[in-house]
Parts: C-alpha cells; sequence; structure tokens
C-alpha cells in the first residue's frame, strides 16, 4: 500500500515552526472547500512520536486507525447521500451506488500511504528534538494530529453531483512542536453553553439561530469547520478563558422548552452522576474514538454506562458530580466551571455576553475523580503507565 503514487499536493505537513494559515488543519480544508466548490469527509488521529529511556529510536503510537479510517468511510458515505445526491433518490442504498466499493477500498489505501507518508517527514524534522527532550524522562512523546479528507471529484467544475469513479484522498499533519510526558495530568478547563436568547435581549450580542449538525451528526463533514466559527468568537460563545461550547439540542414538551446538551464544538461531552453512572449520548453526536476507549474502560472505574440524552436542568439541580470533554487529540479535559449566557443583563453597547456560573466542580484530590481514573485506565491500554 506504501508504493501509491500520491500526489505531493495532496500531502500538508507543518512540523510546529511554520505560521502559515494552512499550517492549521481547518484553515486547510477550508481552503480546499472553496477550491473544490464542495465539502469533504474528513477525520482527525492522534500520532505520538514516544521516546523512552530504554530506546535509542523514537516511534509511533497511532490511536485507533481503524476506528478513524472506518468512521471515514461512513461519513462520505452520508455526506453522498445528504449533500450531493438528488433528494428525490430515497433508495436505501443510493449512497452505495455513489460510492462504489473499489474506490472505497482504493481510498482506503491511499489514506494509509498518506499516513505514512506524514508520519515519515514528521519523523525525520523532529527526531532530533524529542530525543534530546527525552533526557531525565522514562517516556515522552510529541502529539502529531493527522487529518485525512475524501472529497468527491466532480465530473465537471459546473457538475453538482460526485463523479462515480473516484474520491480525491490529502493528508494534513501538523504539531505544536511540544514535547510532553504522556501521561501528565491535563489542566482543568472551563466550557459555555451555546444557549439560544430566548428572552428577547436586545443585545447585539444575542444569537438566535445557531449553526448545528443535526443533518448527519455521526459525521465528520468539513464544512462544519467553517459553521462553527460563529459561535467561536469572543462576542458570543467562547470569550477570554474558555475551551470550549457545548452544543444544545432544544426539545418541546408540553408545558415548557427544555434543553438537552450534546457534545462539544470539536468533542463529546461526559457527566458523571451522584448516583454512580456515567452518561454520554448516543442520538445526534459524533461517536468519537475516546468516547468509544471512555465506554470500554468505565466498569473497571466502578461507573454503570447510561447513553440517554443529558438533561441540562440535571446540572442545575445539582446532579453532575463530575464533567468532562473527549477528543482523539486530548483525550479527557476535566471541566471545573461550565457559564451560561446571561441575556437579560447583556445590554446594547456590551462587546460580548454577560455570563454566570451554571455548574461548578467541587474540589477533591486528582486521585479521587472518576475522569482521571478513566484517563489512567486508557493510557495504561495505551502501553502508558
Amino acid at each position: 500500500m506504501n508504493q501509491l503514487k500520491i500526489p505531493e499536493a495532496n500531502i500538508h505537513f507543518s512540523d510546529g515552526k511554520n505560521g502559515s494559515d494552512l499550517s492549521i488543519s481547518r484553515n486547510w480544508m477550508e481552503h480546499i472547500e472553496n477550491q473544490s466548490k464542495m465539502p469533504g469527509a474528513y477525520d482527525v488521529l492522534r500520532c505520538d512520536l514516544v521516546k523512552t529511556r530504554d530506546s535509542a529510536t523514537p516511534s509511533f503510537k497511532v490511536w485507533g486507525q481503524d476506528y478513524h479510517f472506518n468512521r471515514l468511510e461512513r461519513s462520505y458515505k452520508e455526506l453522498v447521500k445528504h449533500h450531493l445526491l438528488d433528494p428525490i433518490d430515497d433508495d436505501e442504498d443510493a449512497n452505495h451506488v455513489a460510492v462504489k466499493l473499489n474506490e472505497v477500498k482504493v481510498a482506503h489505501e491511499q489514506s494509509d500511504a498518506i499516513l505514512n507518508s506524514l508520519l515519515k517527514k514528521m519523523m525525520d524534522h523532529e527526531e532530533s528534538q524529542i530525543k534530546e527532550e527525552a533526557i531525565g524522562h522514562d517516556v515522552i512523546c510529541e502529539i502529531i494530529r493527522v487529518t485525512i479528507l475524501w472529497t468527491p471529484q466532480l465530473s465537471n467544475p459546473q457538475d453538482s453531483s460526485p463523479q462515480k469513479s473516484k474520491i480525491v484522498v490529502r493528508g494534513h499533519a501538523s504539531t505544536s512542536g511540544q514535547v510532553m510526558v504522556p501521561t501528565a495530568i491535563p489542566k482543568m478547563i472551563t466550557a459555555t453553553l451555546a444557549l439560544p436568547n430566548n428572552v428577547g435581549s436586545q443585545s447585539s450580542s444575542a444569537i438566535e439561530e445557531l449553526p448545528d449538525r443535526h443533518v448527519c451528526p455521526h459525521a465528520k463533514i468539513s464544512s462544519w469547520s467553517k459553521q462553527r466559527r460563529s459561535l467561536e468568537s469572543k462576542e458570543s460563545f467562547k470569550p477570554e478563558g474558555v475551551e470550549e461550547v457545548l452544543l444544545l439540542d432544544e426539545i418541546d414538551d408540553k408545558e415548557r422548552t427544555k434543553y438537552e446538551v450534546l457534545e462539544g464544538l470539536t468533542s463529546n461531552f461526559f457527566a458523571i452522576y451522584k448516583d454512580g453512572t456515567i452518561r454520554t449520548p448516543a442520538d445526534g453526536v459524533l461517536l468519537g474514538y475516546v468516547r468509544h476507549l471512555i465506554l470500554e474502560s468505565a466498569e473497571a472505574c466502578g461507573l454503570k454506562v447510561d447513553e440517554r440524552p443529558i438533561d441540562l436542568e440535571d446540572g442545575e439541580k445539582g446532579l453532575w458530580e463530575e464533567t468532562f470533554i473527549t477528543s482523539s487529540s486530548r483525550l479527557i479535559y476535566p471541566i471545573e466551571k461550565i457559564l451560561i449566557p446571561d441575556y437579560e443583563n447583556t445590554g446594547e453597547s456590551t462587546v460580548g455576553l454577560e455570563w454566570n456560573t451554571f455548574w461548578e466542580l467541587k474540589k477533591a484530590e486528582t486521585k479521587d475523580y472518576k475522569w482521571y481514573q478513566l484517563l489512567s485506565e486508557i493510557l495504561k491500554s495505551a502501553g502508558y503507565e
């Protein structure tokens, strides 16, 4: 598979010193989307460049490659079905007609070849640095983010339907250039709730209609990286000091409107309840790889899995003991505080929203937190002790 000929234009990598706009994967995907006039399906893999005290040569650990590539295939089929096929074609196999099995096979092979090519480039650039910084540590690593993008090849620039015989595969790799101890305790973060303005505030910062991924929430589509920008500004839901924005689903019941917490902009959301259950929704969200690892590790940490929707009111009632987010590149980030927008006290002249604390973590020893025990299980299963 590594003998496949991959055009150099389809491979982009940044060594952490390149400050160009396209060194950021989302900018790179937006650039490709602008050029090709259509979104693509993508996935992001965490690849650890690892150096141990006992080994003279660094090596790579790729997290969940099969999981990511299989999800990429499903995302691509969802992209073709929901975004590119004629709406009148409701045949359940329509996406399989447009996405030929032999082309999927080739796309998998090209994805594997691109991944290996990018990792080799990264190894050549980073090996000397990680060797030097390994002094004094048993194990250190540098996290490489590899993005694989599948885009349909159009028959011609004016044609809005995919050519049925080709998937263009591209890859992007980037790193912050920072070397870390893989078992280091992650920092606590602050998150906000992307609550729409339903109280009639006249603030220019108020947002009544929010972008969402409801068309195909189980798929990673590149256009989402552009759509979510309106939620990430300091004037909307990501003020200074906020690491993640939590998306909500509005539920109409007979008496009132209520909300369920879905996921973060680039993460899955978990709540650990006081009754010993760990809850994360299964519907309306992207089923992330680390989410999968958390559910596998829950029983070993004394937790019972519950994949029903998470009612926002449960947090207000004090039923949440802990909350955290997960993503492929970050594994687990525990949440220290969740903020909710205060539209009633946000005036017209206010730059950005006013915020109230919705939920806050009760302080404890790190080893006593369930998120820490889950993280330890995941790192142990990955070979990090």
